[in-house]
């Protein structure tokens, strides 16, 4: 494939992915689990301590073996980003990390559920978007992978 996608993956999705197996959270954790890579999630230490400290107070008993599942395949393939910047660009102050792993890491989206919270369609060449739109990029990607081969 010529060129994989660089991500950066809000905690909301996530979430979303860990309480059902259904929808359009789950289905990128599908896509990262597909033996052809489409995408690279970029996390840094404060979106990962985000994603266990949200996971540990909202995701039951029952559910916490698929969160753990989950959680090892996005840090297993993650890419560790360092951001060395702090922005102050998002309305919700505690998502400003997502947008400095994002602009550090050269990330192309940064996917969330809560796009106003962020600066409008794009910042720093990153786009910011909704996850239908993300995964049309992906399906785009796979199609066109497939006429090639």
């Amino acid at each position: 494939m010529s060129e994989i996608l660089r991500a950066v993956i809000d905690t909301n999705h996530v979430m979303s992915a860990i309480l059902s197996d259904r929808g359009a959270s789950s289905k990128l954790i599908d896509w990262m689990t597909k033996e052809e890579n489409y995408f690279t999630l970029l996390i840094s230490e404060p979106i990962r301590r985000e994603y266990e400290t949200v996971a540990g107070w909202l995701i039951p008993d029952s559910r916490r073996n698929e969160m753990r599942r989950i959680l090892d395949i996005l840090y297993d393939r993650a890419e560790l980003v360092k951001p060395g910047i702090r922005l102050n660009a998002c309305s919700d102050e505690s998502d400003n990390c997502f947008l400095e792993c994002a602009v550090t890491g050269n990330a192309d989206y940064l996917v969330t559920k809560n796009i106003r919270d962020f600066p409008p369609k794009e910042y720093q060449g990153v786009r910011i978007v909704r996850i239908a739109k993300f995964l049309i990029v992906l399906e785009q990607m796979e199609n066109t992978l497939k006429k090639l081969v």
